[in-house]
């Protein structure tokens, strides 16, 4: 979404076309510093010429460019170096401008109730309204509630970031998304007046869901009144996607946290988180669902099982008061959740550990003999390496001759010097014709050798335990893969039992719908077969009337007795046509409106009521045997047949009922 601001080239390309390209024919130059102005960047002559034909500018061939481009570098705002031009005047106007607001500031400044100078709203409602693409969406929504037109919503929401929203904003905008999801809710019946926050949620596309914005605001690791109004109105899946993301942001304090344990600093941050999460945990495990509590079960187990993993973890042990370890321990000992899956996750727990401490002591204890043998090798060259060095550093010569001092002075005889190694011992005699010992040039070079040859048995098990230790992580990365697929074939695996046990419900609801209608279908023909045995009895007291009115009236006329047969037999056949247009209306033929039409239409032919006209039949328009709602025509079909009676001495059949037909477009 692009804002143009008025004054602007781009603006006025926009509004009127025509006079800016009357002002462009006229003064060239100044429309080109005003474009430059709004670029902002390097740009060369031929650019400056494509943005001026962007724009929708007409060029006159016959205009010289080189000789605008030394115009516009003659002009004091405008800075030429040699890859081009660029606008240079902003340093020179930026005291005289005044400061520029972002969105984020002017809607801070906006929800603040304090006083604010006259005439300061209208230019904070400007700024708001020209950066809305760059406002967080707790914003947008705090925009919406204040009432500023919110001209084009994103298809779906950016990262909140709660954290870098002001409170007050947040505060206002929990308060809206509440109203909204509340308004959305509630049926509004035709006819009648939505009240204002149906008319908000209106604007706002059903496509943006607003409840799952207040979960990584309960999870915010500060206080806040807004955080708090959210834990509150939660519930269902979004309670839940709050506590593991409250839960997942504890597991990390406890990676985080330095060896000397909690700062006070850190403590105070997730103070307020663990209230809040502590809260909302109660209200969450006491809303336990009646009829289908799988996914609840799941979601107290995941609490359970990944408390007892905090308080497994070694490093929480330097923690004894801190509010890591109390969150852990109030989830691993909760009340409502079912003792069985507390159990089975302190179980879970303790065989995890107990591997891992296998594990561990298994690749320790390789570890500790190579420590072990390698301290024994390096002990072993310390320790043949001392005398070597000392008789380097000392020579031969002066201890010989210091021996046979202190020999002289105590009248016993030089002790023999040697290197004790596995060979035998030698001795160093005096028969040397200088009268000095002999160098122990044998033992030295022994020793060396074993020095090198433990040296390389060294290197040998360092290279055996690396290669030990690469097949370990091996072994550990594809554990770890494993179990990432077997989760998420868990999850597929219950996500397709929800979708199936949606569809059945969906089927399950369908059932009964055709159940309710068979019901209404079922009373319906039972009314109707009353009314017609009503008629009937009707009918036969006509009868009875007729017959008597016969014999006590036997001078009546003829004409008399054949109409009060005519308008007896009327009353059948209006009782036959309400049946009909029951029979009419049922899909099966087989069905027990058509069965009773049948029987009907069976006892008024030994009257002499017969049906006229076929259903659906097509035939010419006959006035006194037809009815036309639709107004007549030369054709027309028959949607329900007529009545006519036949008596015996009558030339021609009389109806009784017309049928009614519908005329046919030619």
């Amino acid at each position: 979404m692009k804002i143009l601001t008025p004054g602007t080239i781009r603006y006025k390309a926009a509004t009127d076309l025509a006079e800016l390209q009357r002002e462009f024919e006229s003064d060239p130059v100044k429309v080109l510093v005003e474009l430059l102005r709004e670029l902002g960047e390097m740009v060369n002559i031929t650019a400056l010429r494509k943005n001026v034909e962007d724009v929708g500018l007409l060029v006159n061939k016959s205009l010289n460019w080189r000789q605008l481009g030394e115009s516009l570098s003659a002009r004091p705002e405008v800075r030429k170096t040699t890859k081009g031009m660029r606008w240079d005047g902003g340093r020179k106007e930026a005291s005289s401008l005044p400061q520029q607001r972002s969105a984020s500031d002017a809607l801070r400044e906006l929800v603040d109730k304090s006083p604010k100078p006259k005439g300061t709203k209208q230019p904070l409602l400007a700024a708001v309204s020209a950066g809305l693409d760059e406002l967080s969406p707790y914003e947008l929504l705090a925009v919406h509630a204040l009432g500023i037109p919110v001209t084009e919503w994103p298809r779906r929401w950016r990262e909140p970031h709660p954290e870098r929203v002001p409170e007050e904003v947040r505060v206002l905008a929990v308060e809206h998304i509440l109203d909204v999801s509340r308004a959305r809710k509630r049926v509004v019946l035709p006819g009648t007046e939505p009240s204002p926050a149906a008319k908000k949620a209106a604007e706002i596309p059903s496509s943006l869901d607003l409840l799952p914005l207040l979960v990584p605001l309960v999870a915010m690791p500060a206080a806040s009144p807004a955080a708090d109004r959210a834990a509150k109105a939660l519930g269902g899946e979004q309670a839940w996607e709050a506590l593991r993301a409250g839960m997942e942001y504890f597991e990390q304090a406890l990676s985080t946290s330095s060896g000397s344990g909690v700062t006070r600093a850190q403590e105070e941050r997730l103070a307020p988180l663990s209230a809040r999460t502590r809260d909302l945990l109660t209200t969450v495990l006491r809303r336990r669902p009646k009829e289908d509590d799988l996914p609840w079960l799941e979601f107290a187990e995941e609490m359970a099982s990944r408390a007892c993993g905090l308080l497994a973890d070694s490093r929480i042990q330097e923690r004894w008061n801190g509010l890591v370890r109390e969150w852990a321990q109030h989830v691993a000992d909760h009340p409502n959740i079912p003792a069985e899956l507390r159990e089975a996750a302190r179980t879970a727990q303790a065989a995890a550990a107990a591997e891992a401490a296998d594990a561990a002591g298994t690749d320790g204890t390789g570890r500790d003999q190579r420590r072990t043998g390698g301290r024994q090798t390096e002990a072993t060259l310390e320790t043949l390496t001392v005398p070597v060095e000392e008789s380097e550093s000392t020579g031969v010569e002066e201890e010989g001759d210091t021996d046979a001092e202190a020999g002289e002075t105590d009248g016993t005889e030089p002790a023999n010097t040697g290197i004790a190694t596995d060979e035998p011992f030698q001795e160093v005699t005096e028969d040397a014709p200088d009268g000095t010992p002999e160098t122990p040039q044998e033992p030295e070079q022994s020793s060396q050798a074993e020095a090198e040859t433990l040296k390389r048995l060294l290197q040998e098990e360092q290279a055996k335990a690396d290669a030990a230790q690469a097949e370990f992580e091996r072994q550990h990365r594809d554990a770890l893969e494993a179990l990432a697929e077997a989760k998420a074939t868990a999850k597929r695996l219950r996500l397709r039992i929800a979708d199936e046990e949606k569809h059945r419900a969906e089927a399950e609801a369908r059932a009964r719908d055709a159940e309710a209608s068979a019901e209404a279908a079922r009373q319906s023909l039972e009314e109707a077969e009353q009314r017609v045995e009503a008629m009937t009895r009707q009918l036969r007291r006509r009868d009875d009337e007729l017959r008597q009115s016969r014999q006590t009236a036997r001078g009546a006329s003829q004409a008399q007795l054949r109409q009060a047969r005519i308008d007896t037999l009327r009353v059948l056949a209006a009782v036959l046509t309400e049946v009909a247009d029951q029979a009419i209306h049922e899909d099966d033929e087989m069905g027990p409106a058509n069965a009773l039409y049948r029987r009907a239409l069976a006892r008024a032919a030994e009257a002499g009521v017969l049906d006229m006209e076929a259903l659906g039949e097509e035939t010419g328009y006959d006035p006194v045997r037809h009815r036309a709602p639709g107004g007549p025509a030369p054709r027309v079909v028959v949607e329900r047949p007529g009545f006519v009676w036949q008596g015996p001495l009558e030339p021609e059949p009389i109806v009784l009922e017309q049928a009614l037909v519908r005329g046919i477009e030619q």
